[in-house]
């Protein structure tokens, strides 16, 4: 790897792009998870207010009227938008970083893998290291094609998300 340098303006605009896409994707997450909110919270007390009698319901431990409900609720579906961000991979905060530091850095090495994830919105390309670490780095405009396991690229990244600003065979 060489030293960090810094990012021009049309790079720039591009990680504001992959940016934007990111927090749409954000969003919908925060969406999804209200949306599973409402229907954790409404559907055990619908079916509790119905079976039981009015003072039993409230004092049972799937009322909304008891704390650990909605402790239990709000942990739930926290974990779960977390896990999405997990699954999906989603580099929002690093771009933001990258936008402040605004550096990007040159790489020179062999593919190990390229994965296409994210309904074929983001591909992923796995590097080996000079130092036997393996680094993932991402091409968040789609489907990369031509490139391959095994080729020897050159790759311009942001510093911290890793975001691919142009890659090039070798």
């Amino acid at each position: 790897m060489s030293d960090y340098t810094f990012i021009t303006t049309e790079e720039n605009f591009l990680l504001q792009e992959a940016l934007q896409k990111n927090k749409k994707q954000l969003t919908k997450f925060g969406l999804i998870g209200l949306c599973l909110m409402l229907v954790a919270a409404v559907i055990p007390q619908i079916y509790l207010y119905t079976h039981n009698e009015q003072g039993n319901a409230d004092e049972s431990l799937l009322s909304f009227k008891n704390i650990w409900f909605w402790v239990w609720i709000i942990s739930f579906i926290i974990a779960l938008i977390f896990a999405l961000i997990k699954v999906t991979d989603i580099r929002y905060w690093a771009l933001k970083k990258d936008l402040v530091a605004l550096q990007k850095a040159t790489l020179q090495a062999p593919m190990e893998a390229v994965y296409v994830e994210n309904n074929d919105t983001q591909t992923n390309i796995s590097i080996m290291l000079d130092n036997r670490k393996k680094k993932l780095f991402y091409w968040m405009r789609g489907v990369l094609e031509g490139y391959r396991a095994g080729q020897e690229v050159e790759i311009v990244y942001a510093r911290y998300s890793r975001v691919i600003i142009s890659i090039n065979k070798k």
